[in-house]
């Protein structure tokens, strides 16, 4: 018998993106997705079992507030969303909550939410538990849930084909204003030499619909990135990858074998940290991110 269940997720978009495993995970279930509205368009919406989307702000005339549920899963740990799912009527509720006015989170949840801002132990146990896992976010985020991840691929909408054209090689240098870090200062210069080597480069840029910015990804054979939402669209697509992490944990992204990670040797020193940490980007050479291409392009190009 299929369970109606709500999912909140609501950003950043590359967060929700990875949480779509989840609709593997109960595909005999009848999924409701609370979402921000920007992200509404990232997610299956001919999947089966994905039977409504809908932006939070939404909410109050969509009806959900009326229903019953089987399950919430609260996945975000911000008021906002934390009081919608304690507002919502369900018989579990599993993430975070509100009650008397703070945001706290369900006992089966504490092996992801202890790792986050909102954590019982604070910030500075919850970066040291972050910066000493040793599993993806698909593992953890199954386990909680009482299964084991198998693999389990992102869904995205069927209408973003991977064309994956030869010699064509993407490159992300934008991240949110939140991560300085995270933006690579070499990528002009790696540009320079990828179209030496005779290939066609493009930069990423901002789209005006979602869409266009997914299908520029899968126009390329291969891309370059830091962890940014075009990493987890590239997987999605299962475009081979070659990912800098500069403040942000690498063991946390699952690769599904198709991703070269370049690690900063000076991670720790930025690690989750919001302010610029320029040592963090410059101990990785051009040279480090040219070998980890040529070992994909030997394979996949």
């Amino acid at each position: 018998m299929s369970r109606k269940i709500a999912i909140i997720k609501i950003g950043a978009t590359g967060d929700v993106v990875r949480t779509t495993v989840l609709l593997h995970l109960f595909a005999n279930d009848e999924i409701t997705w609370i979402t921000a509205k920007h992200n509404i368009a990232i997610l299956p919406f001919k999947q089966a079992n994905l039977k409504k989307i809908i932006a939070i702000d939404d909410v109050g005339n969509s009806g959900v507030l009326k229903d019953e549920f089987d399950l919430v899963i609260s996945l975000d740990d911000d008021l906002k969303c934390a009081t919608l799912a304690s507002s919502i009527c369900s018989k579990n509720l599993f993430g975070a909550y509100i009650k008397d006015g703070k945001v706290l989170y369900t006992n089966n949840s504490n092996e992801w939410f202890d790792m986050g801002l909102s954590s019982r132990f604070g910030k500075t146990k919850a970066d040291e538990l972050k910066w000493e896992n040793k599993d993806s976010f698909q593992e953890i985020l199954f386990r909680m849930l009482g299964a084991k991840f198998n693999g389990e691929t992102y869904l995205i909408p069927e209408d973003i084909i991977s064309q994956g054209k030869p010699n064509v090689i993407g490159i992300e240098d934008r991240a949110g204003a939140r991560w300085p870090t995270k933006m690579w200062n070499k990528f002009p210069e790696l540009a320079e030499h990828l179209k030496k080597d005779g290939y066609e480069v493009v930069f990423f840029k901002e789209r005006e619909h979602i869409k266009d910015y997914l299908q520029d990804i899968g126009n390329t054979s291969l891309i370059i990135s830091g962890d940014t939402l075009g990493m987890h669209i590239a997987l999605a697509l299962k475009i081979p990858i070659v990912t800098l992490f500069t403040c942000t944990s690498a063991v946390e992204i699952y690769g599904y074998n198709n991703m070269e990670k370049i690690v900063s040797a000076e991670l720790k020193k930025a690690f989750y940290r919001t302010e610029y940490i320029p040592e963090a980007l410059e101990c990785i050479s051009l040279t480090d991110v040219l070998k980890a291409i040529n070992r994909f392009k030997k394979v996949n190009m």
